[in-house]
């Protein structure tokens, strides 16, 4: 065959062997071609939002009015990769006596970074600000978030309602994998304060809340959304289930008045290695067997003097060897709870409180006891005790209480069948003292509206520890502000000074120079430029930008806890501008937020200020503006680390390692009779130590020249009428600004001091009191009364009727 008829061959056999996609058809492969049919519709998807910390089993979420709140977003981007940004608002409806609309009330805007990887649902959270409401008649808040994408478009998730805590509500959160076992908390009779709650739908003392723990726990990052949090158990949850943020959260709140409870052994040993391990008032070693001596001890000395159960569950706790308890070392700081056979230790941390128990408090030996809730409310949660009454009427005023030996300062009363008293106070020991603390001494009467804490401010729609421009120490703040922020007006002297300079220099000193060169006409030529130089170094000597001036004026107020490095800082902050500005203030950590007052009369500007956060920095408050020739006061705080800590012998020895120096320090310290004795210790460097000599007295020798009047928040903080019995504090003032906020744009003139108060020993707690009597001894006498009360009916009928006997 000639070769050019082969190649001819080849070439016309070629598409036989390959094929075509035109003649053979292709098997697709198995799912190929099925894609766009299931893809969704929407380009987003969408789960409810929920507010921390939020309950497993809650279909409507729960939010405190005036506390900052943490919240989430879930979404989903269904067909690409997603970047933009996330705006959340709150809204509330006001209410009128009559229940009518008579506005809105919307919160700061939240702004977040988003990056969605296409099919991943990511949970977004960010923080806002509870509105307050004008009355308890507002029940709800509507939360709604808007997705802006940077390719286009807008996604709206819709509003959504979270109820409105009362006041006298605080979060009671359980740590646990297994929340069958606290169901009865949720209608313990100290978590409804009142037996009838369709009598009395407010009377509730807490909300217990059991997040899921199967992914990231649903509780906030930083104290400042913790405040609306009054309880916390942590039952057996694992070394790592929280987050280090979480765990640092967790260690502020306690320092500032959280209760934490440590339930048994598995708990005991999952804090010992994680963060929060310096709380533990035992550090465990080993599990042993429950002494069943000491346990049925705990149930006699806590029982109530009518429980007729005692009997049997000691029997029962004697009789089983098998429970399990934990052992270890009790750490200096922790005691036994008194009457507990040292089965529950405690600790006093800063503020806060720290209850161990040994053993499980689910277990059926003490759960099953009818003493459990007198038990709970008085040696765990060191509530005040209770006694049940059945009043006669719906009113139940001052005269009968006392009729029947009651003492409204002291007992929590509860009663049957209508309201009770539910106190914020008792709720939650967390303060802070620039929100809550009642400043005595000053020129307005300060009344106390609490018999539980006569020492703080409690509001009936916000509670205590709530977000507020009106506190005593806010308001002082801002009073001191009003006189001391705004430019420095250079004096008289400056200007005649300024003046007499420049005339000097323009004409003989002119003259004499060119009249030395020969130039003399040189002399019209050099007065402009004078006149500039001259204009120019007097705007130097006046601390002006020539006409562009700014002054940011800060009064701060640190509060600390001995032996804690961590502070809580607020600051008030006033901000001049000769020519309208918009501001940022940045924080460096997420341990930070602000907010312009609330009650601001007049802002004078349509922009509205927003809270933004990023991936990499903490939270600012972005778009603050500042209209020309204004001051504006922006609301500031934040925990900050000191760097050491302050350390107190309890006795007369006090030892600073942190790193800021203390001036013209007042040592107060009130006995728990309510003697008064007082030291000065002037200053305090990082690394000094003092020897601090009291004397008895109720006076106070504080310099009235201190810069920005500080005296002023030195004394009111260090009146003995503003410190409780049984307490020691440290009142002093650090010269200028502590770091952690960046306001730009920057300012020519600042200023700036801040007083700190140091906490050096608390008041002791109250001991453990059980109840006087329980609930069902009335129930039971119900009983007895309606068998009586039928008899009597029975005997009657045949007396009357013999034949029916018969």
């Amino acid at each position: 065959m000639p070769r050019s008829a082969f190649f001819l061959f080849v070439l016309l056999t070629v598409p036989l062997i390959v094929g075509c996609e035109g003649c053979r058809p292709v098997t697709p492969k198995e799912g190929e071609g099925e894609e766009d049919d299931k893809a969704p519709k929407e380009a987003y998807s969408t789960n409810p939002a929920i507010v921390y910390p939020a309950d497993q089993s809650e279909t409507l979420g729960l939010v405190k009015p005036g506390h900052w709140m943490t919240a989430e977003q879930p979404i989903q981007s269904n067909k690409a990769d997603t970047r933009g940004e996330l705006i959340s608002r709150t809204s509330l409806t006001l209410k009128s006596i009559n229940l009518e609309n008579t506005g809105t009330i919307e919160g700061l805007d939240s702004v977040r970074p988003v990056v969605l990887p296409k099919g991943q649902m990511r949970r977004l959270n960010f923080r806002f600000l509870c509105p307050v409401p004008n009355s308890v008649e507002s029940k709800r808040i509507s939360l709604a978030s808007r997705l802006i994408p940077r390719s286009g478009g807008i996604m709206d998730t819709g509003g959504q309602f979270f109820n409105i805590m009362q006041g006298n509500e605080y979060f009671f959160v359980v740590l646990t994998k297994r929340p069958e076992r606290f169901a009865r908390l949720q209608v313990a009779d100290w978590v409804l304060s009142s037996d009838d709650q369709i009598m009395n739908p407010y009377g509730r003392n807490y909300r217990v809340v059991i997040p899921d723990t199967k992914d990231l726990i649903s509780l906030p990052e930083t104290m400042l959304d913790l405040t609306s949090t009054g309880v916390v158990l942590w039952d057996d949850l694992s070394e790592n289930a929280l987050t280090i943020p979480q765990q640092t959260a967790l260690a502020d709140w306690v320092r500032f008045g959280g209760r934490l409870i440590i339930n048994g052994p598995d708990a005991s040993e999952a804090i010992a290695n994680t963060t929060l391990a310096d709380l533990l008032p035992l550090i465990p070693t080993s599990n042993i067997e429950l002494d069943g001596d000491a346990a049925a001890s705990l149930l006699e000395s806590h029982s109530v003097a009518t429980d007729r159960t005692v009997k049997s569950q000691v029997e029962m706790v004697k009789s089983d060897s098998s429970r399990i308890a934990i052992d270890g070392q009790i750490d200096n700081d922790a005691i036994a709870v008194e009457n507990t056979a040292s089965l529950i230790l405690q600790r006093r941390v800063g503020r806060g409180h720290v209850v161990q128990p040994r053993f499980d408090l689910t277990d059926n030996w003490i759960e099953s006891w009818d003493s459990y809730n007198s038990f709970f409310n008085s040696v765990i949660l060191n509530r005040p005790p209770r006694r049940y009454v059945e009043p006669n009427s719906m009113s139940f005023g001052d005269s009968e209480t006392e009729g029947i030996g009651f003492d409204a300062n002291e007992l929590s009363l509860f009663f049957v069948g209508t309201t009770s008293r539910a106190d914020a106070a008792v709720n939650t020991q967390f303060r802070i003292a620039a929100r809550d603390s009642l400043l005595y001494g000053g020129t307005t009467e300060t009344k106390a509206n609490s018999p539980f804490d006569p020492y703080s401010r409690i509001d009936a729609i916000t509670g205590v520890a709530s977000w507020n421009d009106t506190s005593d120490a806010i308001a002082l703040m801002r009073e001191t502000l009003t006189g001391e922020a705004g430019i420095e007006i250079p004096g008289s002297s400056l200007v005649i000074r300024s003046l007499a300079i420049y005339l000097v220099v323009l004409v003989p000193i002119n003259y004499i120079v060119f009249r030395l060169m020969n130039r003399l006409e040189y002399a019209w030529f050099a007065v402009p430029v004078i006149a500039v130089v001259g204009a120019a170094w007097a705007a130097r000597q006046a601390r002006l930008d020539i006409g562009f001036a700014r002054s940011n004026t800060e009064l701060g107020l640190v509060e600390v806890h001995a032996g804690y490095p961590r502070a809580h800082l607020t600051r008030m902050i006033g901000i001049y501008n000769s020519l309208s500005s918009r501001y940022e203030l940045q924080f460096a950590t997420v341990d930070g937020i602000a907010s312009p007052l609330l009650d601001e009369p007049d802002p004078n500007t349509s922009i509205q200020p927003l809270i933004r956060t990023s991936f990499e920095e903490g939270p600012s408050l972005a778009d603050f503006a500042v209209n020309s020739n204004r001051m504006r006061y922006v609301h500031c705080e934040e925990m900050v680390d000191l760097g050491g800590v302050v350390k107190y012998d309890g006795a007369s020895t006090l030892t600073s390692d942190m790193g800021v120096e203390l001036l013209d320090g007042i040592v107060v310290r009130k006995g728990e009779g309510g003697k008064t004795e007082i030291a000065a210790i002037g200053s305090l460097s990082p690394g000094e130590t003092k020897t601090i000599e009291f004397r008895e007295t109720d006076r106070m020798m504080v310099s009235s020249e201190l810069p920005m009047q500080t005296s002023r928040m030195i004394r009111r903080f260090a009146t003995p009428d503003s410190i409780p019995n049984g307490s020691t504090r440290l009142v002093a003032r650090i010269d200028g600004a502590l770091a952690g906020l960046a306001i730009s744009p920057s300012a020519s003139q600042q200023t700036a001091q801040t007083v700190a108060i140091v906490h050096l020993k608390h008041a002791p707690l109250p001991a453990a009191q059980p109840d006087k009597n329980l609930v069902t001894d009335f129930r039971r006498v119900n009983r007895i009364d309606q068998t009586t009360t039928k008899d009597a009916d029975d005997k009657a009928t045949t007396e009357t009727n013999p034949t029916e006997k018969e």
